[in-house]
């Protein structure tokens, strides 16, 4: 396992065995602490034996609680704080860890393994169980590895990359029948009756927070936020940034430039930018973020901006690349020859770890939903009941009648008609607009009942109810995106992290009333009132999504080569047949070359590049 897992960059390597037992590590120094640690760790007291990835954010917090004498806080790294907080609080314990971690316990006297994940972090497990063993990674070279694990494709997890259909499932299937993942925020015991898995954190169950005034919320956010970027500062190496046009790269970065600034260190920032025009394939989106990226670093300060153009990277190269480290096709495929290109530039600046702000949009810049109170009072006439929410919405805000009737009445049914009008508007079929999937293997699965069963809407439109809204977005308890990142970070020396999905960014984002949100017709405004004196105004106003990878299309054609080479080699193998449908990646293919237009984009990214990663995967098995 090591030896499949020898691209790692680590920093040091050791493995414990006892009778049945097994367990290694390859240990990334990636804190000031970690440099003291030697994992596996036998505890000469108790006799259990931690292995773990771990980076802890509330240390102090759980020093105190735990006793640890103070001239030890400095040099006791987090893995053998994980284990005493275990030894004193058992399998609770994992819910009072923050931080991105995920480990592996032997307890010698119970003969019980525990195996846990951080509540929503960038970590990441993996494992195979049968009647005689349990093996778990965290990469799945560490599994294939072994004769043990059989390797057979999963029509259906593969079938849900193909159609961008997120994993509904805990534990959460993979490419490879019988090997699945440990989500966020669950844990797992082992014993010899059996494997046990409990999800021990619900991001769902947390209480509502009110507050005295609308600027206690923005004083409340700024203070934990501030906190959640300042923590995953603490780093060995240097720290970097992504950051393109957006609020959340944009509060991330401007955050960590401040509190870099006080130590006398300077942010690098990368942000990926289009080699050919854009304009007219991307509707009312930006393809090229550059002046809004500018202006941020000019603003904030503190920043060096590196721009990745990969004007010499072919995006079959970065399929290639994430193949080889993740070991199984992924649905933004034709994003990856930016990412490895961007990873590869951080690394060769000697960076540690690189924040992101991938959880922004459900978690600091939520647009916001309706409660709705008001409007579900006056519906069904219950006129006591109505006055008196009246009453207490407006000492709680400060705000008129007018404004009560505009924002819990007016702007509640306007959402509310466009959410049904959307509704009316989706079809069963509409993956086959944007999937290379072949028809023939969809009806196998029974992919539209399966689809319709798991609530799974495939125009994407989100559900009526605003904190369904959200959780489909944040997908608490089962989002695997985190573990991508993992697994990328690991294979270029790094660590990315992510503080919109620090655990009390997110309770406290989702416990506060939607008008925090949405005031006055305006949307996500906790983080813009809150990034007000941090962000310039053209940043803080812009209506405009990004959209990454918008010169595709001309890069499909540049390296039309490869594409052919692809496509021909896809095309005589019979798995590929049944899976993907080829002539209509060949479709795709040859229509770009001839003219690029609105509809390009879509087709090469969706139809084209997920096909190829797809297929490209599926030749592993044949």
């Amino acid at each position: 396992m090591q030896k499949a897992m020898a691209y790692w960059e680590f920093d040091g390597e050791d493995t414990w065995c006892e009778d049945s037992v097994g367990l290694g590590n390859l240990r990334r120094d990636n804190t000031p602490e970690s440099h003291t640690d030697d994992m596996p760790w036998l505890c000469p007291h108790s006799g259990d034996v931690i292995t773990a990835s771990a980076r802890l954010d509330n240390r102090s917090e759980l020093l105190e609680a735990l006793s640890v004498p103070r001239q030890e806080w400095k040099s006791l790294p987090d893995s053998r704080i994980i284990l005493q907080a275990y030894q004193k609080w058992g399998e609770a314990s994992v819910d009072r860890l923050l931080g991105d971690w995920v480990f592996a316990i032997w307890n010698a006297g119970e003969r019980k393994l525990l195996i846990a994940r951080d509540h929503h972090g960038n970590t990441g497990l993996y494992y195979y169980t049968d009647s005689r063993c349990l093996i778990f990674s965290s990469s799945l070279k560490g599994l294939l590895a072994l004769p043990d694990v059989p390797q057979r494709p999963n029509p259906m997890a593969i079938a849900q990359i193909l159609v961008a259909w997120p994993m509904h499932e805990a534990p959460t299937p993979t490419c490879y029948e019988g090997i699945l993942r440990l989500p966020p925020a669950h844990a797992m015991t082992v014993t010899s009756q059996g494997v046990k898995i409990k999800r021990y954190w619900y991001l769902e169950n947390t209480p509502d927070l009110h507050l005295s005034k609308d600027d206690d919320y923005v004083d409340a956010f700024l203070e934990i936020f501030t906190k959640a970027v300042r923590c995953r500062l603490r780093c060995s190496a240097p720290v970097g940034t992504t950051l393109s046009g957006g609020l959340d790269s944009g509060s991330v970065t401007a955050l960590a430039a401040r509190e870099l600034k006080k130590q006398g260190q300077r942010l690098a920032a990368f942000s990926s930018v289009p080699i050919s025009e854009t304009e007219g394939l991307v509707g009312g989106l930006m393809g090229d973020e550059t002046p809004l990226v500018n202006a941020t670093a000019t603003h904030v300060g503190n920043i060096d901006v590196n721009f990745i153009k990969a004007g010499n990277v072919s995006p079959l190269y970065g399929i290639d690349h994430a193949l080889f480290i993740h070991d199984q096709p992924e649905h933004a495929a034709g994003n990856l020859y930016w990412i490895t290109t961007l990873m590869a530039a951080a690394q060769e600046q000697g960076l540690g770890a690189i924040l992101t702000g991938q959880g922004g949009n459900a978690t600091i810049s939520w647009a916001g939903g309706f409660e709705a109170t008001l409007l579900d009072y006056l519906v069904k006439g219950q006129w006591g009941s109505f006055r008196r929410k009246l009453h207490a919405w407006q000492e709680r805000t400060g705000r008129s009648l007018l404004g009560a009737v505009r924002s819990q009445i007016v702007h509640p049914l306007v959402w509310q008609t466009k959410q049904r009008l959307q509704l009316a508007r989706t079809t069963k079929d509409a993956w086959r607009n944007y999937s290379a999937i072949n028809p023939v293997l969809a009806q196998e699965l029974d992919l539209n009942h399966q689809m319709e069963q798991h609530g799974h809407d495939p125009n994407f439109g989100l559900p009526r109810d605003y904190k369904q809204a959200r959780l489909k977005l944040i997908k608490p308890g089962r989002y695997i995106a985190g573990h991508q990142w993992f697994e990328t970070g690991m294979a270029y020396g790094l660590e990315v992290r992510d503080p919109t999905f620090d655990k009390r960014v997110m309770t406290f984002c989702w416990s506060i009333p939607q008008s925090q949100y949405l005031m006055d017709g305006q949307n996500r405004m906790l983080i813009r009132r809150a990034m007000t004196d941090y962000l310039p105004e053209q940043v803080l106003w812009n209506r405009r999504k990004g959209r990454q990878a918008a010169d595709i299309p001309q890069r499909i054609v540049d390296y039309r080569s490869d594409v052919e080479a692809a496509l021909v080699t896809l095309e005589k193998s019979n798995l590929a047949q049944h899976y993907l449908d080829l002539p209509k990646m060949r479709g795709v293919f040859e229509s770009v070359q001839h003219k690029i237009d609105g509809g390009s984009l879509v087709k090469c990214g969706a139809i084209l590049l997920r096909g190829i990663m797809v297929g490209k995967f599926l030749l592993r098995f044949e």
